[in-house]
């Protein structure tokens, strides 16, 4: 683990994945099961499948 740090100490973030933010929710575009499977265990709901 490491952590992104800013030199004026704002948030930041670091993603190894295309994100999609839906008014449905997230979609993790790289990721088979739209990373349904990992943002459920945060308790996160993820956006229906459009391809579905």
């Amino acid at each position: 683990d490491w952590t992104v740090i800013t030199t004026d100490g704002t948030w930041s973030s670091h993603w190894e994945h295309s994100i999609a933010l839906t008014e449905q929710g997230p979609l993790v575009l790289t990721s088979p099961d739209g990373g349904k499977a990992k943002l459920a265990e945060y308790g996160v709901t993820t956006a229906p499948d459009p391809l579905a």
